[in-house]
Formats: structure tokens, sequence, C-alpha cells
């Protein structure tokens, strides 16, 4: 595979003038006050690295308890709440006259008047998930004024408040820490090791060439002072972490790469918004991260990398075109101005190692892509890939129950930035009773999803978000559903609660529904829990309960309890 490479004219500045290169902002000070009670101790930072996404907040640790009060950071009004099964959990946002907005997340319960109004728009729409703006009139708070209870819900794994601050008009999410909150940081990023990659060939098909790495009074250098590099087209990555003087260690706040003193790359998470974030897994080595390794973040912009947080001189990727010495120095920054340096040389050995040779569809940055073959075609859009990739298509083994060859779509370790379509055909005869309970399976070694998808005769379309293996599935197995704690007949007077376990084996349910005396109850998800509060809805006496559950083939199963309250 043949890289060609372009090289423009840059503007030359010095470290000393770096301060230059991203705008510069006031934000408002002592504005915002701390939404809890206690000291704010850290457990996760803005632009910390996750799956999928850059971390959009401050994790605010709660002493590993729920149920902690939670204050408005200042006057303003409830403008929306989010109530969801994974992320957030339940959420609220504040808008504030000074244009920010704050959003306070995996709450347990909100203050009385908002709860039962949301209470009361769940149960009219019978639907426990919901997301719905509020007029400015309908509740106002104050700064300090108590608005929920902090807890354990969504995506959470563990007691927290989640926070962030907003721009209102744009919406994007900017660093909290950048508003001030008292938070004690003298301590400088931590630098563990430096990588580079081999740019003649994608990041996808290349692996990291480790650096190591030393500390020497304070400063970061290389363990031989010249570094010896293969290949004249180059660039690098690194394995750094910040923390505040009492807290965990988080995801680094600026990197900058300068080569014989131009900055060839920098990068700040200090302001951008929600659809930039699953461009993280562009700035990260996705295959050494997904293959085992260690979050590696590449101090180089993919071709097809659209994210904000660069600041736009060059790619960050180094030609060499002799060997001769070239200064190299990576700047590690906090978002409280601490620094880490790194520097040393470079030199180019002219016995070149061999390129490699990769056999496969040949996917193009920026490009839409459609691979088809006799009876399996998969549609991606122009944004799917962000590096220059050697895609797989290759049929796999039949599994029981599949009435479809099964396919290998290239493999986990390749992020995919949108969702992309797969039509299939079938390839087996199939009772035309059995057809409704067709569904369309991808599996890796990180999920299992199945999709009910659309006929056109004898081909399934559906739409994914991963790749893996796929494949048409007979789902015929219906999903399980265990109560925890009570059985029919019990006695719930003294509970508090009422929870289940309903799963299915082919992928995730489709439906959870529960019904007291024909009446819709909500319950709420997390995990596999299904779980409903007795808030004093269900009157004393003999009730019956039913549960449905549903998985994407319409397999049902059904449940009928009596209890008594």
């Amino acid at each position: 595979m043949k890289v060609f490479l372009f090289f423009i004219s840059i503007i030359i500045l010095s470290a000393s003038t770096s301060a230059q290169y991203f705008p510069s902002k006031n934000y408002p000070v002592n504005y915002f006050r701390n939404p809890l009670n206690i000291p704010v101790n850290l457990s996760g930072n803005f632009g910390e690295l996750r799956t999928n996404h850059f971390h959009m907040g401050l994790d605010m640790r709660t002493n590993q308890r729920e149920n902690l009060p939670v204050y408005a950071a200042a006057d303003g009004y409830v403008s929306q709440i989010i109530v969801e099964r994974f992320g957030y959990g339940r959420a609220i946002i504040i808008t504030h006259p000074n244009g920010y907005s704050t959003l306070y997340a995996h709450l347990n319960d909100f203050y009385n008047e908002l709860n039962e109004h949301v209470k009361d728009i769940q149960y009219r729409n019978e639907k426990w998930e919901a997301d719905f703006t509020l007029p400015p009139g309908l509740f106002p708070v104050k700064k300090g004024q108590f608005i929920a209870y902090s807890g354990n819900t969504g995506g959470s794994e563990g007691p927290h408040l989640h926070f962030e601050i907003r721009d209102t008009k744009t919406g994007s999410n900017i660093n909290p820490l950048r508003f001030q909150f008292g938070i004690a940081d003298n301590i400088s990023p931590t630098l563990y090791r430096l990588f580079y990659y081999d740019r003649r060939v994608s990041t996808y098909a290349g692996s990291p060439v480790s650096i190591p790495v030393k500390k020497v009074k304070g400063e970061y250098a290389t363990n031989d002072s010249v570094v010896v590099i293969r290949s004249p087209n180059i660039s690098f990555g690194i394995s750094a972490e910040d923390k505040t003087n009492k807290s965990f260690s988080f995801g680094i706040y600026q990197a900058e790469l300068w080569v014989d003193d131009s900055l060839r790359n920098a990068f700040r998470l200090d302001d951008f918004p929600y659809d930039d974030s699953r461009y993280m897994n562009a700035a990260i080595d996705f295959k050494t991260k997904y293959s085992g390794g260690s979050y590696i973040q590449h101090l180089s912009v993919l071709p097809a990398n659209k994210s904000s947080i660069y600041y736009p001189l060059q790619d960050g990727s180094i030609h060499i075109a002799d060997t001769s010495l070239h200064k190299v120095e990576i700047v590690i920054k906090d978002a409280a101005g601490n620094a880490s340096n790194l520097a040393f040389k470079i030199r180019l050995d002219t016995t070149l190692l061999n390129q490699p040779v990769y056999h496969g569809h040949t996917m193009i940055p920026n490009l839409p892509i459609l691979l088809q073959q006799p009876i399996i075609a998969v549609s991606f859009s122009n944004k799917a890939f962000y590096d220059t990739l050697q895609f797989d298509l290759s049929a796999a083994d039949l599994d029981t129950g599949a009435v479809s060859q099964q396919f290998s779509l290239h493999n986990f370790r390749v992020p995919v930035h949108d969702s992309f379509t797969v039509k299939m055909k079938l390839t087996k005869p199939v009772d035309e009773k059995l057809k409704d309970k067709i569904v369309m399976q991808l599996t890796s070694n990180r999920k299992i999803v199945a999709e009910k998808g659309t006929w056109d005769n004898n081909w399934m379309e559906a739409k994914f978000w991963d790749l893996g293996k796929i494949q048409l599935l007979v789902d015929t197995i219906p999903p399980t559903i265990q109560p925890i704690g009570f059985r029919n007949g019990s006695n719930l007077s003294k509970s508090k609660t009422i929870t289940f376990i309903a799963e299915d084996d082919a992928g995730e349910l489709k439906d959870f529904r529960a019904e007291v005396d024909g009446k819709w109850i909500m319950f709420s998800r997390k995990k596999d829990y299904f779980i409903h509060q007795l808030d004093g809805r269900i009157s004393a006496g003999l009730h019956e309960l039913k549960v449905l559950v549903m998985d994407e083939a319409g397999n049902t199963t059904e449940r009928i309890y009596s209890f008594k309250r």
C-alpha cells in the first residue's frame, strides 16, 4: 500500500510563545458553587479517556455513599430532565442567566416537587426513560438550593456526582476546572511511555514502537539521547496521566509536539461539543487499547479526525528527508498550568524496514464505501473510518441456528465513527412461520447485539455501530424473568422495592412492561435489574402483578404474581 504525504508551509512558533496558539477565554470565577456540601474530591476529570468518548465533566466523589444532597451551582431554572438506562441515569440540567448551563447526573431522586412532576409525565407516557425540556418559570432555583440526591444510576460504576458546565447557546461542554472550584493542584502530569508509529502504513495495520523514557531531576528524557527511527514518515503517541493533590489519576489536559522548534501538533481538552466526543476513538491507538493494552494518545491527527480539540497547524506526522539529528520536545500540561517536558533527538536509519503487504478491501478515509458480495452488502458513510484500512470481509463457519453464512466484518479492534448498514441474504431454507423470528446478530469480544431488521424479499437490512462477526439467526428462545427477594403471594407491606432480573440469550431485551391490577407501573433499570420503588401509588390490599418481557425477535415471557400491601 502506498501512502502519499503532502506538506504545507507552517507558522513557526517557539515553546516560549506556546500560550498564543489556543485562544484565550475568560470564565466567571466564583460564579458557580460546589454542588455538594463536602469538599470537592475528584474521581474523574474533563477530557478523561472513556469507552467511545471523552469524559465531558467532573466526577465528584460522594464518600462511597449515595443520597448526599445536591445543590444548584447558581441561580437559574430547571430546563431539562433526562432519565436513561445508560449514560447519565437520572439527570437535571439547570440554565443560568450568565449564558451557561449545569448538568447533575447519576442522581437517585430529584427534589419532591420536581420528582412528582417527572413521575406524572412518565406515568402519562407509560415509559420510564424520559428526555424533555421545561419552560423557564416552572421550576426556578436559587444558588445553593437543594435539587436532588446523589446516586449511582445510569452508566455509573460507583456512587458519585457527575457535574458538567455547558455553553447554553452552542451546547459545547466546558472544562469546569476553568471556573475554579478550589481544587488544589501543584502536581505535574506523569509521562509513562513514548511511542512512534510508522506512518507509511495505516495506524490500524502497524504496531507502535516503544521508546523507553526516564525522569531525571524532574525532567523526562529518553533512555538513549538519540532515538533511531526506522521510517522516514512517523508520528508519536504517549501514555500519560494527571492528578490533583488529592485525586485518582486523570486524563491530561493539553499536549504539544515540537520538532526542530516548530509546533507540529497540539490539543487541548477545554471546550468542545458532544458531537466531538466520539472522536476520542481517533485520538487514541484503538487497536492497542482493545488488544489488551493501555491508552496511547496520538500526537497526530488521523486523516478523518474532525475533532475541534486540535490546534490546526499540521497533522502531527513527521517527514524526515535526511540522516541529520532532529530535536523533538513534547510538553504535557494540566488545567492548573503544571507542565512536564520530554526532550530528545531523533535520527533516521536509512536501512529501512521492508513495508508489509496487506490484503483486503482498501477503505479510504472521508469517502463512502460499499462492500458487496453475492449474499452480503455493507455500506459505510464517509465518516466511518479515521485512517486507511485494509478491510477484511470474509466468510466464517455457520453457528447453530444460523440461517445465513456468518461473515467477519474485519474485527472489533477498529472503531467506526457512526452507524453502518448491513444487508444479508438467507442461505438456508426457513419455514415461513419462523421468518418473523429472524434477527441479525453481531458478536465481538466486547458485546452481542441483535437487531430485528427490515425485509426485502430474502434480504434483511439492519444498522450497527461496531465491527465483529455477523449472521442471520432464528431466535425462538424467549427471555427469562427472575424475581429477587419475593415470590407469588408475598407480603410486601414492609418492602421498599420490587426487583426482577430479565435477560435474553441472543442480545438485548426490546421491552419490559409491568402492570398492577391492569395498570402500567414504572420500573427503572440498572444493567439487567428492573426495580420498582414502592412509593404509595399501590394501595393497601391484595394485588395482581403481571410482568411481560420481549426480545428483538418478538419472543415474550409473561409472569403473574399476587402480593399484598
